[in-house]
């Protein structure tokens, strides 16, 4: 995989938009010839973060956008997903795997992302997450 520039898809703050989501992905993988291995692993972070910013982030005003970035590194993807909302303090998320924690519903998606992902970072107003997928084969 070569460094190319980023990949930008802007959505309005609706789940219903995950479709345009996916088909996004689908189109870098085809273009960029990735690794079909890899694709769930992504599809099931972006949406997560997605998700994320419709509900908490933008509170699904559909006044509101969701920008999804991707950038192609060599060996990896370089995702980075931003809403319009006032953000949030990214050290009061919770473990869900602690058993006070356990039956809450919240905080499950950040967890599943920081677990399949690698250099997962938020900045410092709390409404844009990155993070990035090895694609090495």
């Amino acid at each position: 995989m070569v460094n190319r520039p980023p990949e930008i898809l802007e959505i309005k703050s609706d789940t219903s938009e995950l479709k345009k989501v996916e088909d996004f992905l689908e189109d870098i993988f085809e273009r960029y010839n990735l690794s079909k291995k890899h694709f769930n692993k992504l599809y099931l972070c972006v949406s997560e973060a997605v998700i994320n910013a419709v509900k908490h982030g933008n509170r699904n005003d559909l006044s509101k956008f969701v920008t999804v970035k991707i950038i192609c590194l060599t060996n990896e993807l370089s995702v980075c997903i931003e809403d319009e909302g006032e953000g949030f303090d990214c050290s009061e998320i919770q473990n869900p795997t602690v058993k006070e924690n356990i039956r809450k519903e919240s905080g499950r998606g950040i967890f599943i992302i920081k677990t399949i992902t690698e250099n997962i970072e938020f900045n410092e107003k709390g409404n844009c997450i990155q993070f990035k997928i090895n694609c090495s084969e």
